[in-house]
């Protein structure tokens, strides 16, 4: 399906930014609460936030330049990289969230927006208004190149920074996911679990890129 409705288009995509961007906002406020200057630079520095500021900001630009078209490698990037986060916080951490203890109203309308709105808007934006069949074979290996960004940040600002990750059994740790705590794991054990989700992580874009196509030759 793709809607060329130009209204309809610019109402979801603004309902879209108003959405996400009160994840954002609602993610700040409520950690604020807890009194800790530190839990809020570190927020900044979780995958969850960084996915949602580039759906944002690429979301902004399509509101406010409006182009004839968008970049199918872009969409595609962009598409992937917040449905990591969807899936990697309902299926691996939001249990290890809750055991965390600390869960305000707040929290909860947030974690719901960042994780499972936000991800599911943009992918309907994908579905519905966005044109198929434009994606190239090598796609999905370049939609890689946002997680594996984030993968040597999250290494470097560990052996730089002195601050701590918190929120996950309560627990305090120098990386922000258990499944890439590499000091928790070892090095091999973590290297080999970043290895499988890599690989899972492109057997994903292919299957998105598989989708388009069949959608591609649907609509022609």
């Amino acid at each position: 399906m793709y809607i060329k409705n130009n209204i309809f288009k610019s109402i979801y995509r603004f309902v879209f930014l108003v959405l996400c961007e009160a994840g954002i906002i609602l993610q700040y406020a409520a950690i604020s609460q807890t009194g800790s200057k530190d839990n809020l630079i570190m927020l900044s520095c979780y995958y969850t936030m960084i996915s949602n500021f580039i759906c944002f900001l690429y979301f902004s630009y399509l509101a406010i330049m409006r182009p004839k078209s968008e970049k199918a490698v872009v969409k595609g990037a962009i598409v992937m990289c917040i449905a990591l986060t969807g899936i990697a916080y309902h299926l691996l951490l939001s249990g290890n969230m809750e055991a965390s203890g600390y869960f305000s109203p707040m929290l909860i309308i947030s974690n719901r927006l960042v994780h499972t709105v936000v991800p599911l808007m943009v992918f309907f934006d994908y579905l519905l208004l966005t044109p198929k069949g434009n994606f190239k074979s090598f796609d999905p290996l370049v939609w890689t190149l946002i997680p594996i960004a984030y993968l040597i940040f999250a290494v470097i600002r560990a052996e730089t920074s002195p601050l701590m990750f918190s929120g996950f059994g309560g627990t305090s740790s120098r990386y922000p996911y258990p499944f890439m705590d590499f000091d928790l794991l070892g090095t091999g054990k973590g290297v080999l679990i970043i290895l499988v989700l890599s690989v899972i992580y492109i057997a994903m874009g292919y299957l998105l890129y598989v989708l388009d196509r069949l959608l591609g030759k649907k609509r022609k």
